[in-house]
């Protein structure tokens, strides 16, 4: 696990003098230093590590300063261009671990870009290098129902919610109320002042690296070169449309991959009925929670013991992700395997991670999220009327998404919604061109939410991937060439093309 770095007590003496990055967005005077650390022997070759304190709260100057972890792989080529910011998605992603297995010849960059660019993986307020969101792991770890059918399960829920985000506060510290996207989006403009004040951002950013990509776009577009983001997330929307986007892209894909294995003998599933056999393991869990017996706790690993119904809809989302295996994600194979095992009595590839210690990877996913996404529901009623319509528009999934888990998982949080969906900025007009990128059937981030963003950022140009699989940059197929030329040269694709790979 990684290690959590301590809040930077060093400054505190003179946070009162730094002039903050307020709502305003206007560029402060003030400019942080990276701190680089001394190279490990376990380092690989040219690779850097770098800390900078930045404010935890750039409204107030009481809360102190947060340190944040990055690494930077320099340009391979003489003909460097700038520095490449990277967010690799989540909210939650780990962008240093990107970075360090692009050393490793993982192919997550283009050649071109790697030869041009200084890449820089910041770690998000919460994530990996930089000071970690602490939880309870027990309360975690609780089973409780996102769709409870009861006043009761309705009762426990927001109880369960509420006494985990509470941990969460307890131990994480100020940091908590101050983990929302628009202060990821400011930190990023202090780590641009820091590196090289005159070199415009650069930034690539997948899946909710795109609504990264598109805060700092709105905060600081004088301070944009070029932006590429893969797999749009569309945080502009009420939380009813919200769901039905994802949960019907969802089902969509799939549908796909019911497709896929009626035609592809790597499908472990192929010749029965792929469909059928998801149906069936989800009326068996649902009657009675099919083992997993894999599932053996380490000190660093864990999953459930069984698996219900409910657990099954919400993690086949992830494995849906990439129809071919990348470097980091399984592809469909996985999946159809995972559902023959089921159907046979093994759910051990569909089991729910269990948190092991207080500084579990997830938890930032959800304290992030519960600021960043509205989660109004205050009733069994209210929860209810979205179940309902879920289930009509996406029957076999149900709903059961990301943005449901924050509508439901919220509720009872305590810290507030401090950047909630709403329309972008006129200012993000301003911008030079913007390339956005996503696929035709993507699980996660909708094409549906794709043309909208696209309506919605003038400069910008969508390309469409004509397949299924979340973000397209990793499979280094014509989109992520697409991805390079703009980056590198400056060439944007013609407006509404479509590519195959």
């Amino acid at each position: 696990m990684p290690v959590p770095l301590l809040l930077s007590l060093a400054f505190s003496a003179s946070v009162s003098a730094l002039p903050f990055l307020g709502r305003s967005s206007a560029p402060p005077s003030w400019r942080p230093a990276v701190r680089w650390a001394n190279r490990s022997a376990s380092d690989p070759p040219r690779i850097q590590r770098g800390f900078i304190s930045v404010p935890i709260d750039y409204e107030s100057r009481e809360e102190g300063m947060v340190e944040l972890g990055m690494v930077r792989l320099p340009a391979a080529g003489s003909a460097r261009l700038g520095t490449l910011f990277y967010n690799p998605g989540g909210p939650g992603g780990v962008a240093s671990e990107y970075i360090l297995a692009t050393t490793e010849a993982s192919p997550n960059f283009g050649q071109a870009v790697l030869e041009n660019y200084d890449v820089v993986g910041i770690d998000p307020r919460g994530v990996g290098m930089s000071q970690l969101v602490k939880c309870d792991p027990t309360l975690y770890n609780e089973r409780v129902s996102s769709f409870p059918t009861t006043e009761e399960e309705f009762q426990i829920l927001v109880a369960h919610n509420a006494a985990l985000g509470k941990s969460c506060s307890d131990l994480t510290g100020p940091l908590f109320n101050h983990l929302d996207t628009t202060n990821l989006a400011r930190d990023m403009e202090l780590v641009r002042r820091a590196l090289n004040d005159e070199e415009k951002l650069n930034f690539l950013g997948r899946s909710y690296g795109s609504q990264v990509g598109l805060t700092y776009a709105e905060l600081f577009p004088e301070s944009v070169n070029r932006m590429a983001l893969d797999g749009i997330l569309d945080h502009n929307q009420d939380e009813t449309t919200t769901l039905n986007d994802e949960a019907t892209a969802y089902e969509m894909t799939l549908n796909q991959f019911f497709a896929w294995c009626n035609t592809t003998i790597n499908c472990t599933l192929h010749g029965q009925d792929a469909a059928g056999v998801y149906q069936s393991i989800i009326r068996k869990a649902e009657e009675q929670p099919i083992p997993a017996p894999g599932c053996i706790q380490t000190d660093y690993s864990a999953c459930r013991p069984d698996v219900t119904g409910e657990e099954i809809r919400a993690n086949i989302q992830s494995l849906l992700l990439f129809q071919n295996a990348t470097a980091e994600f399984p592809g469909w194979d996985l999946l159809s395997e995972a559902i023959s095992q089921a159907a046979k009595g093994n759910a051990t590839l569909l089991s729910s991670a269990l948190a092991t210690s207080e500084t579990f990877r997830a938890y930032a996913g959800l304290a992030i999220g519960c600021q960043d996404w509205l989660h109004e529901s205050t009733s069994l009623a209210d929860l209810r009327y979205k179940i309902d319509m879920a289930s009509a528009t996406a029957p076999q999934t149900l709903g059961s998404t990301q943005s449901y888990y924050y509508q439901s998982n919220c509720i009872g949080w305590p810290a507030l919604a401090s950047n909630p969906q709403r329309r972008l900025s006129p200012r993000i007009a301003e911008t030079p061109p913007i390339l956005l990128v996503n696929s035709l059937y993507d699980p996660s981030t909708s094409v549906v939410w794709a043309t909208a963003i696209q309506r919605q950022v003038p400069n910008s140009v969508l390309l469409t991937r004509s397949g299924s699989g979340h973000t397209s940059y990793q499979l280094r197929g014509e989109a992520a060439a697409a991805i390079d030329a703009f980056l590198v040269d400056g060439i944007l694709p013609q407006p509404a093309t479509v590519v195959h790979s």
